[in-house]
């Protein structure tokens, strides 16, 4: 089941997105949804926690499909571990820095944790959960470095921040700041990547039991890549990142900051 997804292209694309609700995991119901594209340099939030009630239905769609433009696209389905089931606690969050929105999610748990947390000023946890606050301390140590900091020096310190909080627990997580998308895998689960290089003889579907898009290609000559929990687009080839890999990704490509 996909938890967390990423899309990332060189040129902005037609894309159809839904979520269902029409399986469990292990017995457990989601606990919230949430996804985000970019538009306009703007980071198009739409999230919410699940009611129990909507399990009712079988097969249901929430107000979908949504239909946008973009090159980038982040989505989470949550099961909660910490922090109440409510729509501060739902990803993808958004903050503020160096003049750019950044927005993120996260799959996995933290346990003692506490002391490599790092807070500032107007980029603290709105919410009670980890995933925030794992969030704001990435932040707040990429605002130490200052306002001229180099792009690759950015990548390079989420790295070693993700590495360090990744000693207490999974810390797989998807951030962007509208340009670049990183994508890291803690070993938790699993987290895997795919280009896709143009031409393209036909749209691509990716579907599981709860998320489906369309990424409408005709025509179209654009890289894309995708980063998802499990491979969700069949007859391609996906690579599952290794334990404490940063992939970078920008217009559609992989960058070489870490190697």
């Amino acid at each position: 089941m996909v938890k967390l997804l990423g899309i990332n292209c060189e040129k902005e694309i037609e894309i159809d997105f839904a979520f269902k609700g029409s399986a469990t995991v292990s017995g457990k119901n989601p606990d919230g949804w949430g996804y985000t594209y970019l538009k306009n340099d703007k980071w198009m939030i739409f999230k919410e926690p699940f009611n129990e009630n909507q399990f009712e239905l079988k097969n249901f769609q929430l107000n979908f499909p949504a239909n946008f433009i973009s090159n980038n696209l982040i989505s989470h389905i949550r099961f909660a571990s910490k922090g109440n089931k409510i729509k501060e606690n739902t990803h993808p969050f958004e903050l503020e820095l160096f003049d750019k929105k950044w927005t993120f999610a996260h799959s996995g748990h933290l346990t003692i944790y506490k002391h490599v947390l790092r807070f500032s000023e107007g980029i603290e946890p709105k919410g009670d959960t980890d995933s925030e606050e794992v969030f704001c301390t990435i932040m707040t140590n990429i605002k130490d470095l200052g306002h001229l900091v180099k792009d690759k020096e950015i990548a390079l310190n989420i790295e070693k921040t993700a590495k360090e909080l990744a000693k207490e627990g999974g810390m797989n997580f998807i951030l962007s700041d509208g340009d670049y998308l990183f994508a890291y895998y803690s070993g938790f689960k699993s987290l895997y990547y795919a280009e896709l290089r143009p031409p393209f003889d036909k749209n691509v579907v990716g579907e599981d039991h709860q998320l489906w898009f369309t990424l409408f290609t005709k025509d179209l000559d654009t890289q894309i890549s995708i980063v998802a929990s499990e491979p969700i687009i069949p007859d391609i080839s996906w690579k599952e990142l290794e334990v404490n890999e940063l992939l970078t990704l920008r217009s559609g490509k992989r960058t070489k900051f870490l190697i």
